[in-house]
């Protein structure tokens, strides 16, 4: 039977800034006139001062629209779903660096797929950490059994990153968008590489052997007699 994971800590604070970020682009863009989704948003497409913070603030940026709002409670719940079995797994600290790792790798291969195409695109929302942490959980379990997909599917777990890649192939054949396409590439890409990164191993301390000076000290003789420096 199919349960949701416990809400753990920080899967409850991005979800709720996610949301609350959310509500307030829904309030400066239709209500007050503030075009704050384009000031959020990363333009793939120019380089500028503007990505500075767009690297960041793109996956909390979505537009404003009532077709998003499944597609926004969708997310949150996917969200829920995945990041918060990871971060009972490996801990808060490890899931944080995920969010950044798949955020920044997302955005990366976006600009430079974006910069290469010259077409104006504006990539946004949270799908790049749902797909960093879906293909991270995976990958972490891989070789290690079975996973139940929602509870119905009994597949391995690199087969769960086979179906989302093919899921962003056909949305790519259907849309034509490449910039997309290479976003879902990179938050994949980043949430793998980031489970190698973990289990790379451990650096091995090198031992520094303490160097005999020109001076010794010879054991030996009474105690009373005084210990010579050779």
């Amino acid at each position: 039977m199919f349960r949701f994971p416990p809400l753990t800590p920080f899967v409850k604070k991005l979800l709720i800034a996610l949301f609350g970020a959310w509500i307030a682009q829904i309030l400066l863009q239709n209500w007050v006139g503030v075009p704050i989704f384009e000031v959020m948003a990363l333009n793939t497409g120019q380089l500028g001062v503007h990505t500075l913070w767009q690297l960041g603030t793109h996956v909390l940026a979505t537009p404003t629209g009532p077709q998003y709002v499944f597609s926004m409670l969708i997310t949150l719940v996917f969200l829920w779903w995945m990041l918060a079995p990871f971060e009972q797994r490996f801990g808060q600290k490890r899931t944080i660096q995920l969010c950044v790792v798949a955020a920044l790798s997302s955005a990366t291969l976006a600009i430079m797929i974006g910069l290469v195409l010259s077409t104006p695109h504006r990539l946004f929302g949270a799908q790049a950490i749902l797909l960093g942490t879906i293909a991270a959980f995976a990958w972490s379990y891989r070789g290690q059994g079975r996973m139940s997909f929602f509870g119905v599917i009994d597949m391995k777990p690199v087969h769960i990153i086979y179906l989302v890649l093919a899921l962003s192939a056909l949305m790519f054949i259907t849309s034509g968008d490449g910039v997309s396409f290479a976003a879902d590439l990179g938050a994949i890409g980043g949430g793998m590489g980031f489970i190698e990164w973990l289990r790379r191993p451990p650096a091995k301390r090198r031992k520094r052997k303490k160097r005999k000076g020109p001076l010794g000290v010879i054991p030996g003789g009474r105690t009373d007699e005084p210990r010579w420096l050779n």
